[in-house]
């Protein structure tokens, strides 16, 4: 663990070395960070300040709840914040007139929130706000909603985006942190005979029925119970039997330009729940994974049910 003097002076330097504007305001926010918790890893700042794509919980959780501001922070975050606290009343507004019930506002702040620091923003009037917003009407999955806002925004977003903004949300939405995941180094992916060894363990149960809280061959599986089973009596990775969200808050995070066969893919809102991650399922490549559904057996990534419920990649 680095001393709180140790980190400030990096991140120092690293607001002295970044060129953009709203690079800097993105940095002076993990600084704040810094000075509200004080102790910061030194890894997850250096991967911070490589990835320029992090966001500080704290002042993300600040500008959501409409303040107050803490007097102590950089002046141009904290006229950053004051920017983006007004644009979410405005966001507010725009939302209320719509009169639809059931929308979700905290989306559409969660993509304002990250677009404000990735693409230089301007121009935030009604017109803008209202164009904004009905990018996400009538919109059931993500990808309608990013394909309306690259096309009204002119602007394409990044794996890392993406990633930035689905974990924005989990964080205000319930609460769940997983920012420590995604600034991590993603171990190595399994070579071609580890994953085959996998495979053979995994293809043995095709067919086999989903068991709510089933975890062997004897009663069945439910799908955490199938990985976990599949993962350790394979020998590939020792997984004792535990939750999708557990099996999660166990992986780095991969995007889908890194994900590699033997990978876990992870699903959420499959049924009511008050964890983010509710399925799971092991990527075999092709966009295919294999997963306990009823019955075990393969599926293809790409159907609109897996596409709507997508929550991400992650690595063992």
């Amino acid at each position: 663990m680095a001393s709180p003097m140790a980190v400030a002076v990096m991140t120092k330097k690293a607001l002295e070395l970044a060129e953009d504007k709203r690079v800097r305001t993105l940095l002076a926010s993990i600084a704040a960070g810094i000075v509200i918790v004080m102790l910061i890893p030194l890894l997850v700042v250096v991967s911070i300040f490589n990835t320029q794509a992090s966001f500080s919980q704290e002042v993300a959780r600040i500008v959501f709840d409409g303040g107050p501001i803490p007097t102590d922070i950089d002046a141009e975050l904290s006229k950053a914040m004051e920017e983006m606290i007004d644009a979410f009343e405005e966001l507010d507004q725009t939302i209320e007139s719509l009169e639809e019930e059931g929308f979700d506002d905290i989306k559409v702040k969660s993509f304002f929130y990250i677009l404000y620091f990735a693409k230089d923003l301007t121009d935030f009037d009604e017109e803008f706000y209202a164009g904004l917003v009905d990018c996400f009407v009538d919109k059931d999955e993500d990808n309608e909603i990013y394909e309306e806002l690259e096309d009204y925004l002119s602007y394409e977003f990044t794996e890392t985006e993406k990633m930035e903004i689905r974990n924005l949300y989990l964080f205000i939405k319930y609460g769940y942190s997983a920012t420590d995941k995604i600034t991590g180094i993603p171990g190595e992916a399994f070579n071609d005979a580890t994953f085959a060894q996998l495979m053979q363990e995994a293809t043995k149960y095709i067919g086999f029925p989903y068991q709510w809280g089933g975890s062997t061959p004897e009663t069945s599986f439910d799908c955490s119970g199938f990985v976990c089973w599949v993962y350790t009596h394979s020998g590939v990775h020792n997984l004792p039997r535990t939750s999708a969200q557990q099996i999660y808050n166990q992986c780095t995070p991969v995007s889908k330009d890194e994900v590699k066969p033997g990978d876990l893919v992870f699903f959420t809102g499959t049924y009511q729940s008050s964890n983010p991650v509710t399925h799971i399922g092991i990527y075999v490549g092709d966009n295919q994974m294999l997963h306990c559904g009823d019955p075990i057996g393969y599926a293809n990534l790409g159907n609109s049910y897996w596409v709507k419920h997508f929550y991400g990649f992650g690595r063992l």
